[in-house]
């Protein structure tokens, strides 16, 4: 077997590996190119938003947290909202899924996210909304960032 021989599978393979890396990386603005994407292709949902305090309620059993959501028609929207809560060496976590309308406006709505074993407390956490929208043509929409959880 020759350099050559083996030097060709294996640069065949190096292409393939990098073509298939760059295929699944996340970008380094993930949610800039589906909301443009939205907009251009006709897709109904256009944006979808964290709001920055959630209300604990039921002490500490469930949060309810802001969330705005637009669409340029009419739509149904599958919203999963995700909660994490770092407090000593305890993660408080929660994660609810509500079928929403939206119509051809921006409109905020509360998701209550219920505590899975332990209880929220007012401090930081950590929330992750992703909006699901199939009518004519389907996208998702994700917002992920730090906020605050209060009574």
């Amino acid at each position: 077997m020759t350099v050559r021989s083996i030097r060709r599978p294996l640069v065949t393979i190096g292409l393939i590996a990098a073509g298939a890396t760059l295929a699944f990386a996340p970008s380094a603005s993930a949610n800039a190119p589906l909301r443009a994407a939205a907009l251009t292709d006709g897709a109904p949902l256009t944006a979808v938003a964290l709001g920055g305090t959630g209300k604990i309620d039921a002490n500490g059993a469930a949060v309810f947290v802001p969330v705005s959501l637009t669409c340029s028609q009419p739509t149904q929207v599958d919203l999963t909202v995700k909660v994490a809560q770092a407090i000593g060496e305890s993660v408080r976590t929660g994660t609810t899924t509500r079928k929403v309308p939206c119509d051809a406006t921006t409109q905020k709505v509360r998701i209550a996210v219920t505590a899975t074993e332990l209880p929220f407390a007012p401090g930081v956490a950590f929330g992750v909304v992703t909006g699901n929208s199939c009518d004519s043509l389907c996208n998702s929409i994700t917002d992920e960032h730090r906020f605050d959880l209060a009574l």
